[in-house]
């Protein structure tokens, strides 16, 4: 990716990114180099100075970056449509959000949901961020009507024996991934170091990096280029593990940028995916401003399906989130509601959906997947173009 110019930092970003980078750099002083995954969990979540935690405007026009939810409710409708499906399977149940972002997506799920006659029994949000957390709570009061807001419920933990369908709307992509390089026969692992100049990135050899890409990338790794830098998300099984345990009955349903295995390591892709968010320029140096940007990855589904299976957790499907939306009826629903709209309204509205449906914008880069337990028909979201085969 070619260097960007970026926006300046004010003032507040500048005291917390500079406090955060003196704590990572007395560490990486005392310890020796520091792996990106760890560096990366600082930047995002260290105790109030992390990206997701310390406060500073994320969402919309005066963050970093626009989620699919913020542009159109289209995609809360279709996501409505499978989760009515389940529940029905199931005989009733709940919704489980995992990160929350403005609350938007939750608001206009159960608006949907409502209308559909399918509300769940309660509607879980489970987000790291206090201050979004305070965010959703503000947009469900002022959204929802009385009958509708007191279904939602904010948790920390997976809900113990849960019934219903979870949802991880851009879950993964904040996971932190381990980055690594891939020279001939060498695999090193990525770690961050520090001097007077500011972080840099630096090649350690590590037994257990070089173990796991050797079987993350088995027949793929002779295609690769002699200077090949790609990152692998070491968290997928501990976290579906723990879903497991408190997993009863239902659906997971996964949407997220990525691709599977075959795509992810590409020759093509030489140079990773991982790549930063700041004020809405998209760039891809993680060692500047820690703290006040978004760092994100691609999320490997083929890593993905294989860590829910082995936990327990069925592959129900695994599509463009285009296919999934299509599958889930969303034209015929954007034709009802534009037929009571005004041109300039009706424009407006079908402007947003091809914002998210289109191959060209987010239709194709954002996929969507699902894993059951003890439920068993094929869903509708991927009833039509499921590419599991691929996986």
């Amino acid at each position: 990716m070619a260097s960007v110019a970026l926006p300046a930092l004010n003032a507040e970003q500048q005291q917390i990114s500079g406090q955060l980078a003196d704590i990572i750099a007395q560490h990486i002083s005392a310890n020796g180099p520091m792996p990106f995954s760890e560096y990366m969990h600082r930047c995002l979540y260290e105790p109030g100075l992390g990206y997701y935690v310390n406060g500073l405007s994320k969402l919309g026009g005066s963050g970093d970056f626009i989620t699919a939810p913020e542009i159109s409710a289209d995609l809360a409708r279709c996501v409505a449509a499978q989760t009515a499906e389940v529940l029905a399977l199931i005989g009733g149940g709940d919704v489980l959000e995992f990160g929350g972002g403005s609350g938007r997506f939750a608001a206009d799920l159960l608006l949907a949901l409502d209308e559909m006659g399918s509300l769940p029994e309660r509607y879980y949000l489970l987000d790291v961020s206090p201050d979004l957390r305070q965010q959703q709570q503000q947009l469900i009061s002022d959204t929802l009507p009385g009958r509708l807001a007191p279904k939602v419920e904010w948790v920390r933990t997976f809900v113990e024996g849960f019934r219903g369908v979870a949802v991880a709307n851009e879950l993964f992509d904040a996971f932190p991934v381990e980055r690594f390089r891939v020279a001939g026969e060498r695999i090193s692992r990525l770690c961050v170091s520090a001097d007077e100049s500011g972080f840099h990135l630096v090649e350690v050899d590590d037994h257990n990096t070089a173990r796991d890409v050797m079987q993350l990338l088995g027949a793929l790794r002779g295609q690769l280029s002699t200077d090949y830098q790609s990152e692998f998300c070491p968290v997928l099984a501990p976290w579906w593990a723990s879903l497991s345990d408190a997993f009863d009955t239902g659906l997971v349903l996964v949407l997220d940028y990525g691709c599977e295995r075959a795509r992810y390591y590409s020759p093509l892709r030489s140079g990773g995916s991982t790549r930063c968010f700041f004020r809405h320029t998209l760039h891809d140096d993680a060692l500047i401003y820690p703290g006040v940007q978004d760092i994100t990855a691609d999320v490997d589904f083929s890593a993905l399906a294989g860590a829910a299976v082995a936990n327990r957790f069925e592959l129900e499907g695994y599509t463009s989130m285009t296919r999934f939306m299509l599958s889930c009826g969303v034209m015929d629903h954007h034709e009802k509601k534009t037929s009571q709209l005004d041109e300039k309204a009706r424009i407006e509205a079908t402007g947003k959906l091809k914002q998210v449906l289109m191959p060209e914008e987010m239709g194709e880069r954002f996929m969507v997947a699902g894993f059951s337990r003890n439920i068993g028909p094929v869903l509708e979201g991927f009833a039509h173009g499921d590419q599991s085969r691929l996986l």
